[in-house]
């Protein structure tokens, strides 16, 4: 059985998303730092082993300066193919079971199938794209028309002690973080203390990284979150650990505990208003 991710709809998808990429002519460090998408999603996406989510669709596009209407109905389709795809998928006959047989299918009869396929394949694309060059059109022709509170795919979705545990890129908070600390360690590692003055919240995040090394992020009145580096994705790219609230002027801090061996070592960043 294919994977859903090989049907048409999602090759067409990858290829666009790659385009647009390249216009950007970054690297998928390059996006993840302008991003809240970490390094190794960016490589999964563009690779097409896994279907993205639709805001990351929409966030390339502001990186790129591209309107997003081709692209979010190019991920509509793609989505509505996994979600057959997986559908189909469930009714195949397993191991252990024999299928009923078919009627054999004469070959007009065949042909007109393919055809009416096609033609509600081609209805659904002409939908999708009609629908949303409408909005688009509608939404510039309105006078003073500005977008509506939340309508932004990066708007934060959390903030104080709902974002506590939570990840910063599941929770657009790392759109526009501020650096409050870095440190690089002496086995190597990077280590970078960022906050989110939308979100309230701070995290920790590691780089130039080996499997095994396990950072930790801290704050007053709340439990330390920690994350390892469990795989080459995670060490070719960024490793965020989870949120951890905060208010101005609190002292935030991280720590490195390295699989090369030797002791912790930890820094601070304060918050600032």
């Amino acid at each position: 059985m294919t994977s859903p991710l090989a049907e048409p709809e999602c090759r067409q998808l990858t290829e666009a998303l790659r385009e647009l990429k390249d216009r950007t002519r970054l690297s998928l460090a390059g996006l993840a730092e302008r991003t809240p998408y970490s390094k190794s999603a960016w490589g999964r996406y563009l690779g097409g082993q896994v279907l993205p989510p639709r805001e990351a669709v929409e966030v390339l596009c502001q990186v790129a300066r591209e309107p997003a209407g081709r692209l979010v109905a190019l991920w509509e389709l793609a989505d509505l193919a996994v979600g057959q795809r997986g559908a189909v998928a469930l009714s195949e006959p397993g191991p252990d079971m024999e299928p009923e047989p078919e009627p054999e299918t004469p070959p007009v009869a065949a042909a007109v199938v393919r055809l009416r396929s096609r033609v509600a394949y081609a209805v659904v694309i002409a939908l999708v794209l009609v629908s949303v060059t409408s909005v688009a059109l509608l939404s510039s022709r309105r006078p003073g028309a500005a977008a509506a509170p939340g309508a932004s795919p990066t708007a934060p979705r959390c903030h104080g002690k709902s974002c506590a545990g939570q990840s910063p890129d599941n929770m657009m908070c790392g759109t526009r973080p501020r650096d409050l600390s870095s440190r690089q360690a002496t086995t190597g590692e990077q280590v970078e203390i960022r906050y989110s003055v939308e979100c309230g919240a701070a995290w920790a995040r590691i780089w130039r990284s080996r499997i095994g090394d396990r950072i930790e992020v801290s704050a007053p009145g709340g439990p330390a979150r920690t994350a390892t580096v469990t795989d080459t994705y995670d060490a070719e790219g960024y490793l965020f650990t989870p949120m951890v609230a905060v208010t101005a002027g609190v002292r935030v801090r991280a720590c490195l505990h390295p699989v090369a061996g030797g002791p912790r070592e930890c820094f601070e960043g304060t918050v600032g208003p």
